[in-house]
């Protein structure tokens, strides 16, 4: 009798956790507080409960607003990925602090791809440009290791992609920054060789099929 109630508590325990991820954010929430919002922008209280109810990290995003071509797939969370991204670049009520740090977690171990990943990249570049002192300052409290990999997100771009566009913001970025932060700069030195220009959309990567 006992094992038979430890194999029922270890099924519940496996179930409990696959539905946690599976079900990783309250989208539910997330739809209602978007059409608040919708409805009244310029509300603090609403643009906050909607940063709140948005993904707090790149697995929860991936997540949400992923593409699926398998059958029976609920694709309308990735049909309203552009606009929820759009109301949260309009989220200018929220904390600086509080909102780039957000940013830097969802990009932390993010893949570029078409559609959500290159809107949320798109997020990023234009929060730079407002709000880079605060960016940079977030960004320099985490580890070494994670400022990689934002800064490998940041600057991912296909072949023939936006590198000319970045390569100007890098030179502006790594001479306004390069004393203040040197071993972040050079961070974002590696990550710019090597990524931008230099994939893939990771939905077309690997470049081949198997036979």
């Amino acid at each position: 009798m006992k094992r038979i109630f430890l194999t029922l508590l270890l099924f519940a325990t496996l179930l409990s956790t696959a539905t946690a991820q599976y079900f990783p954010v309250d989208t539910a929430l997330l739809n209602k507080t978007y059409r608040k919002l919708l409805k009244n922008p310029q509300s603090r209280e609403l643009q906050l409960d909607f940063f709140k109810a948005f993904p707090d990290n790149w697995d929860d995003f991936n997540s949400t607003y992923r593409y699926s071509d398998k059958d029976g797939y609920d694709l309308s969370m990735y049909s309203q990925a552009y606009e929820h991204i759009k109301a949260l670049a309009e989220c200018y009520a929220i904390n600086d602090t509080l909102y780039c740090n957000k940013l830097i977690a969802l990009s932390v171990g993010a893949s570029l791809d078409v559609d959500a990943p290159n809107h949320l990249q798109g997020l990023l570049h234009y929060t730079m440009q407002q709000r880079n002192d605060v960016f940079l300052y977030c960004l320099s409290k985490i580890e070494k290791g994670h400022q990689m990999q934002f800064w490998q997100f940041y600057w991912s771009n296909i072949i023939d992609g936006n590198a000319k566009a970045d390569a100007k913001e890098f030179k502006a970025l790594y001479k306004k920054y390069k004393r203040k932060y040197p071993q972040m700069m050079k961070r974002m030195d590696i990550a710019f060789e090597n990524f931008s220009g230099g994939v893939l959309f990771i939905s077309d990567f690997p470049p081949y099929k198997y036979k």
